[in-house]
């Protein structure tokens, strides 16, 4: 049974949106750069975060930033586009040394659609970006983040090769809209003419060749609304792993970008032009990962693992022990798992699938 419909949809979401979340009353994500210095990224409403500023309400919402240097310096403010009364969540950071990048990233929900957003501080000021929906009213779900660095040449003025380093921003998250899909989002962090708004959005499917209309018939909403991020080694390359609900398969991506840019001064160069265009392929295809729950029946949701061979590893946990299950030939294995007591904690039986997961 096709179903295309987003009003069907959106009672799953609002469903899988009542979970309860974990923590206090605002959440909280913190990184530390090379330098030793300490980002926090707090977001949550402005009585719990106890920001008194004047003009913002105690219910509205924002998403606050903090950091301190190694000789104690301390800088804080609020993300400008961020103080409103809808919810923000799935905080993430990460920084790019190269480029002296810090990236937020969070999904801000607006009464019946919610969007991913990304923060940027760049020298010395932010910048609030939102990924666009592909049609109308949509929502989204569990957006991650991964900053990856690939070597490219090109001409000169003069014909000399010149060896370049890029770093790319990579994004990726679950959105549920005409069609109920994966999508992916890339930025380049280097690039002189720089805009943090100007991602370019690419629907996964639509980039193999197989978009249409979508059916989750006995499907558990664990088996697609966690799209995952991850580094193909050294290559500058990424792997994105995902459900693909038109031709009802799961699938790794590899996606990376042309490192032959020809000649920036010649108008008429197509290599240079096609530089940040990403070239996508299928490593791995298995069925759909049926044995995995609904997400109202997980700790934190289901994570994904893609080994050397490109083989992918699902877990969760029930709370009570991780279940884990790695795509082994042309199905799933077993579902398997690790009892969670007092001499096995979540972390360290997470760290230990993880392990075995990137291992094969």
């Amino acid at each position: 049974m096709r179903r295309t419909a987003f009003l069907w949809r959106f009672l799953l979401a609002a469903a899988l949106c009542a979970l309860p979340r974990v923590g206090a009353a605002f959440e909280e994500k913190s990184l530390l750069t090379s330098d030793g210095t300490l980002h926090v990224l707090r977001s949550g409403a402005a009585v719990d975060l106890g920001v008194t500023d004047a003009g913002i309400s105690p219910q509205q919402t924002l998403v606050e930033w903090s950091s301190r240097t190694q000789d104690g310096t301390v800088s804080v403010g609020i993300l400008p586009q961020t103080v409103s009364y809808s919810e923000k969540h799935g905080l993430d950071l990460s920084y790019d040394e190269q480029t002296a990048t810090l990236l937020v990233l969070w999904t801000e929900d607006v009464s019946a659609f919610s969007q991913v957003r990304v923060g940027v501080l760049r020298d010395g000021a932010w910048t609030n970006s939102m990924l666009l929906p592909s049609a109308g009213i949509s929502r989204a779900y569990n957006p991650k983040m991964l900053v990856t660095h690939r070597v490219a040449t090109y001409l000169d003025a003069s014909d000399a090769p010149v060896t370049k380093t890029s770093s790319i921003l990579s994004i990726v998250w679950w959105e549920e809209s005409q069609y109920a899909q994966a999508r992916y989002a890339t930025l380049f962090l280097d690039e002189t003419n720089y805009d943090p708004s100007a991602l370019a959005i690419y629907d996964l499917p639509a980039v193999l060749g197989t978009a249409g209309d979508t059916s989750y018939q006995d499907i558990p909403s664990g088996a697609y609304l966690f799209p995952s991020l991850q580094a193909d080694g050294l290559s500058g390359s990424v792997l994105v792993s995902f459900a693909d609900l038109h031709d009802q398969k799961f699938k790794v991506a590899r996606v990376e970008f042309p490192i032959d840019w020809g000649k920036p001064s010649d108008a008429s160069s197509v290599n240079w032009k096609r530089r940040h265009i990403p070239i996508v392929g299928v490593t791995t295809a298995g069925p759909i990962a049926r044995m995995t729950p609904n997400v109202a029946d997980t700790r934190d949701g289901v994570r994904t693992t893609i080994g050397s061979g490109y083989r992918p590893t699902l877990s969760w946990s029930d709370g009570t022990s991780l279940k884990f299950s790695r795509l082994d030939g042309a199905d799933w294995a077993p579902v398997r798992s690790i009892a969670i007591d007092d001499q096995m904690t979540y972390e360290r039986a997470l760290a230990l699938v993880t392990g075995m997961g990137e291992r094969n």
